[in-house]
Formats: C-alpha cells, sequence, structure tokens
C-alpha cells in the first residue's frame, strides 16, 4: 500500500461521513417521527441502491462477486450493520440522546481491542490521544442532556454495544478487504427493513416520507457506504473509527444550513475538540501496513 493509497482512503472515510452526517436534515423535512419506520424503509433504498450499484459495477457477474464473500465474512459485515442499526433505535428508546451520543462515540475504543486482536493493528500512543480528545468534545456537545441514574441503565448499555457494532463492522470490513464487502452490507441493509418493517410491522408511511426515505437511502446512506468499504482497505480501523466521528459535527452543520438550526455553543466547541482530534490523527501516518497475508482466518 503506497502513501497515496491511504491518502485516498482518508478523503473516502471524510466524503463518507459528510453524507453520513445529512441523516438530521433529511429527518427535519418528514412528517413521521417514527424512527423505526423510517430506518426501515431506509435499509430497503439502501439494499436496491447498492444493488443497482453493484449490478452495474459488475455487470454479468455479480454472484460471482457474492460467491467470492466468505460466509463468516458476510454474516460478520450484513450482521453488525444490521445489529447496529436495531441496536441504536432500542438505545434511544430507552436512554436519552445525549447518553446515545455519548457513548457510542466510544466506538474508537472497541475498535482498537479488535484490530488488535484480529489484525494485530496497534494503533500508537498520539491515536489514544486522538480518541480521548473525541470522545471528550462528543461529551462536551451533549453536556447539558446527558442524564445519570439506574433508568437509563439498559439503554446505556444497549448504546455500548452499538458502538461495539460499528468497530466491529470496520474491523471486519478491514479484516476482509481484499475481497469487495458492498454486496455484505447490502444484505445487511435488506435484514433491517425485514427486522426493522416486515417483523415490527412498521411499513404504513406517507407518499411525502416515501420519497425523501428513498433519496437518504441512496444519498445518505448507499453512497458514504461504498466510500467506507474503500476506505477500510486503507486507513487502520481505529483511525477510521475516529474520522466517523466527525459526523457529530457534520450533523448539526447540515441541520443549521439545510433546516435553519443554529448549533448551540456547546456543540461549536465540542466540535473544534472533534475535528482537532482527528486532524492529530492526519499528522503522518500513524501505521505502515504489510501485505495482506493468509493468516488462516481469512482471505
Amino acid at each position: 500500500m503506497t502513501d497515496r493509497d491511504y491518502l485516498k482512503g482518508v478523503a473516502a472515510g471524510v466524503i463518507a461521513t459528510l453524507l453520513w452526517s445529512l441523516s438530521g436534515v433529511f429527518a427535519r423535512h418528514m412528517d413521521s417521527t417514527d424512527a423505526w419506520l423510517l430506518n426501515g424503509w431506509r435499509g430497503l433504498a439502501t439494499a436496491v441502491c447498492l444493488g443497482v450499484f453493484l449490478a452495474v459495477t459488475y455487470r454479468g457477474n455479480l454472484v460471482g462477486q457474492f460467491r467470492k464473500i466468505e460466509a463468516k465474512a458476510l454474516f460478520a459485515c450484513a450482521g453488525f450493520f444490521a445489529a447496529g442499526s436495531t441496536l441504536y433505535l432500542t438505545a434511544l428508546e430507552r436512554a436519552p440522546v445525549a447518553n446515545v451520543s455519548c457513548l457510542t462515540a466510544s466506538s474508537p475504543v472497541f475498535a482498537a481491542f479488535l484490530a488488535w486482536i484480529f489484525l494485530r493493528e496497534k494503533g500508537e500512543g498520539r491515536i489514544w490521544l486522538a480518541t480521548v480528545l473525541a470522545i471528550s468534545g462528543t461529551a462536551v456537545i451533549f453536556m447539558d442532556g446527558m442524564a445519570l441514574g439506574w433508568q437509563n441503565f439498559a439503554g446505556n448499555g444497549i448504546a455500548l454495544a452499538t458502538a461495539f457494532c460499528f468497530a466491529g463492522q470496520t474491523v471486519a470490513l478491514r479484516r476482509f478487504r481484499s475481497v469487495d464487502m458492498v454486496p455484505a452490507i447490502a444484505v445487511g441493509a435488506l435484514a433491517v427493513f425485514l427486522i426493522l418493517g416486515v417483523a415490527f410491522g412498521h411499513l404504513a408511511i406517507s407518499s411525502h416520507d416515501l420519497k425523501i426515505v428513498l433519496a437518504m437511502g441512496a444519498i445518505q446512506l448507499a453512497v458514504p457506504i461504498a466510500f467506507y468499504v474503500y476506505a477500510a482497505r486503507y486507513v487502520p480501523a481505529m483511525q477510521l473509527s475516529l474520522i466517523s466521528l466527525l459526523d457529530v459535527v457534520f450533523n448539526p452543520l447540515w441541520a443549521w444550513i439545510g433546516a435553519g438550526e443554529a448549533p448551540e455553543r456547546n456543540a461549536l466547541l465540542g466540535g473544534v475538540v472533534i475535528v482537532a482530534a482527528v486532524l492529530l490523527t492526519l499528522v503522518r501516518r500513524p501505521l505502515r501496513q504489510p501485505a495482506i497475508q493468509d493468516t488462516g482466518l481469512g482471505p
């Protein structure tokens, strides 16, 4: 892997996060506030868009591309994606948004341990410092909304499980980076629709919201997923998870531009800290990756 590949991977990770962060502004223009309903349909739209993308990319070899993915790789990527999406909504039902946002920001910590175990990637002290700064910046943003107490215990635990799932997805993409894992994410997105929409009966949606959620599935999820999968080929898991925390900064920025919601002072201050943390990881290449080798655990 060259330095140019690494920089292209970082750029892809930032673009993915920029597009992911459009979720807030999309949601502000919807009539429904049922997160289960909207995320279920968004999962279907994402699966369809990724399916079209893959069909165009691989043309007559789409089935062959699915066959290249080992069962454990498919299960890991699709499973972490579907579980993370579902657990996130469950956490929001049981704990304040601030709690969930701060706890899910711990994803880089989980990514660090999983990457060390399965990839032998070791983050430098500078990367750990950036992780602490990023989590602190997230805490500053949501400080006023944080709530303690046993009544939020279950929701907080589920939020941590969500962070673990996102970290697991990132590490799985890194582990099986020799194969295009976009098909696996498409399967996971379809699973989200089947879980939230079909299994839980969240299917009744207005035509207005359906148009928005279809656009959301394409622009806010399908396209950034493709970029994120590409980024995972060249950027260490812990650093990639840190880059994704820029969502906490970009989301209120898009809501300000697209929906007129001015960010509060804490959001600006915490955003500066998070951006500084991410820039700290980009001062120089934090980890030189060896060539992909067969370890007996996968490709």
